[in-house]
Formats: C-alpha cells, structure tokens, sequence
C-alpha cells in the first residue's frame, strides 16, 4: 500500500533532438540515460531525443525515485514517438514492479494504492485505489544519514526474507477492516491510529534485516516527536530514512513543521522537511507544441 503526494516527484522536458542528450544533476542524469537508451533498444526508437531533468526526487531515501524516474523518462520518450503503451506495460518492461506494483499505480492514478502483490511472477493487481482527503497533509522529514537500500540490495534481501503469516494476516485486517474504511469516512484520528499501529508491524516484520523497527533511532526519535507533537499518525516511508507524520489543515502543518525543526535544532539532527498534499490525480503530462 502506499499513497502519491505532491511536492516530491519529477518534472522533465523531452523533445526530440539530433542524437541522445541528457541533462540535469549527474546522477538523475546518468540514470535517465541508461532508462532512455533500454526504451529506445525495446521499441526500436531512434536516440535522437533530449531530456532535461527539471526537478527530481533524492535517490533512495524511500520515496520511489527509481520507478518514478524510469516510467517519467519511459512516458515522455514513448510519447513523443508515438507509440502506444501503458504505465503497467512500461514498468514491466522496464523491470519494474518485482516486489510491489504500488509506485507504478500512485505514477498512473494518484491517491491511495492498494496493490494485491506478486503471485506466480506477474505483475501486482491494483486492488483498491481511493481518492485521499485533501486537507490531510504529511510532513515529510528525510535525515542526512545512511541513504536506504538500493534495487539490486533490495532485490538480493528480498531473497532471503521469510514472512510471517501472522503479521501479515494483522495487516490485511487493519487495511480492509480500519484503514480503507477511515479514509472513505474521512476520519483522520482513526487512519492514523492504524496508519501507526501498521506501521510498527511493517517495521517489526524487517526489524531484523533494518536493525530495528525503523532504520535508524535518529528515525525512531523523530517520528516518536510527531507523534507527542500533535501528528494523527506518523511512520518509515519505505526502507527510510525518510519519516512522516499525518495532520490536518495547513496551520497544524505549519505548527507541527515548527516543532520539528525546533527537535532537529535541539538535537543537533540535519535534515530536510516540506509539508506535502496528497496527489489524487498521478502524473501530469503536457504535450507542447513549439511556435
């Protein structure tokens, strides 16, 4: 499960070119390059194409930089030749969605993802998907520590993990049972209740593999502060170390956003924070047409 927010995402500009160029940050870019060369290899496209990358997402502090990056550049490309094809036929050829198939559909949809998970190597099912309430805003905290997993460590690790039925059977009641119901009724106090009691599950069930529940205690310390701040609920995002916390309106945004930096402040912690809104609408694609 999982949810798309604005504010953290990718913006680029593809227009067709006399031969492959890539700019923006180095490494965004170096990224871009590889994605577009293995687009234009798949649909025999010509690598005459020019990406600028305008805005871009941190690389793996667990905010999906890797499956947004690849469809944005995998969307434009295919576009601008063309040619036909869906998010999910781009993820999947691509080589997206081996362990979850929420990143694509949040890319697709916006709004709440449910996704039904891998069964016999196909990709994940969208299963529920919910336009999520406006006014609930996150504030998004990423700390200036160990970034979390990269794919391929990601991919070996989730070799090895044996998942326990029981935990897993706890989640799929909270979702179905508390959390899907709360965001149809608009009840904030009830989603957060579960959105954190989840997340302790989650973070119980890798607890061994990320040394705890979550990544890291300056994580387990600032998502502890939200919450006796005044935040519904606040949790990991992905294998961190970026953190958040759920309120409501602009001003407990704001207010909450002061606390926060005020802890970091006090405990001597650098990092980087925005309030985001949630994204009900998934990718905004513009087609210009030079005059």
């Amino acid at each position: 499960m999982g949810l798309a927010i604005e504010g953290r995402g990718y913006e680029i500009l593809a227009e067709k070119s006399e031969e492959l160029e890539v700019l923006g940050p180095e490494k965004d870019a170096d990224r871009a390059r590889k994605i577009a060369e293995r687009v234009m290899q798949i649909y025999n496209i010509p690598h005459q194409v020019k990406i600028n990358i305008l805005e871009s997402i941190p690389m793996h502090v667990g905010l999906s930089s890797t499956t947004q990056l690849t469809l944005a550049v995998a969307t434009a490309i295919t576009k601008l030749f063309g040619i036909k094809a869906s998010s999910v036929e781009l993820a999947e050829k691509m080589g997206r969605g081996k362990n979850s198939g929420v990143g694509t559909y949040a890319f697709m949809k916006g709004g709440f993802i449910v996704d039904g998970g891998i069964k016999e190597g196909r990709f994940p099912p969208l299963i529920s998907r919910h336009d999520f309430p406006e006014e609930w805003h996150f504030i998004i905290v990423t700390p200036e520590i160990e970034r979390g997993l990269d794919e391929k460590t990601e991919e070996e690790l989730f070799k090895q993990i044996t998942a326990s039925t029981d935990i897993a059977r706890r989640i799929c009641h909270s979702l179905v049972m508390k959390m899907l119901p709360s965001i149809v009724e608009r009840d904030i106090k009830g989603f957060g209740q579960v959105l954190t009691e989840v997340q302790r599950l989650v973070g119980g069930a890798f607890s061994a593999y990320q040394g705890g529940v979550f990544g890291s205690q300056v994580a387990s310390d600032i998502v502890n502060r939200m919450l006796e701040g005044g935040a519904y609920g606040a949790g990991q995002s992905s294998w961190g170390p970026t953190v958040y916390g759920l309120v409501e309106g602009k001003a407990q945004a704001e207010e909450l956003k002061e606390r926060i930096l005020e802890f970091l402040k006090g405990k001597n912690y650098k990092a980087s924070l925005r309030v985001v809104r949630p994204n009900n609408k998934g990718a905004h694609i513009e087609k210009r047409v030079k005059s």
